[in-house]
């Protein structure tokens, strides 16, 4: 999930229109449109504008884009972590990705 994505869900979570968020963020209803596509980078600066305007905390803003998706790739590293032979793990795995990549 792309940043201008999760602004667009932050923001139809609290039932507000772009122009809505444009007017509380001080910036203008196409510059919404353009983060909300992804056809615009915006600063911190800008996000955090952004955030404060939908009162969401920055940390909770990213956090769904920290998590992993996948539930046994969790686990795996979880695994890999708590070994002794971590490094021998991680080299092993490393040499297995090369091998496919050849």
């Amino acid at each position: 999930m792309k940043i201008g994505e999760l602004v667009r869900e932050y923001r139809l979570s609290k039932k507000l229109t772009q122009q809505e968020l444009a007017e509380k963020s001080d910036l203008s209803l196409p510059f919404i449109n353009l983060i909300e596509n992804n056809r615009r980078n915006l600063s911190v600066d800008t996000l955090l504008k952004i955030l404060s305007a939908m009162e969401i905390d920055p940390s909770d803003f990213f956090r769904p884009l920290s998590e992993t998706s996948d539930d046994n790739l969790q686990l795996l590293i979880e695994k890999i972590q708590l070994n002794k032979n971590r490094t021998e793990i991680i080299e092993l795995f490393l040499n297995i990705l090369n091998l496919n990549e050849k």
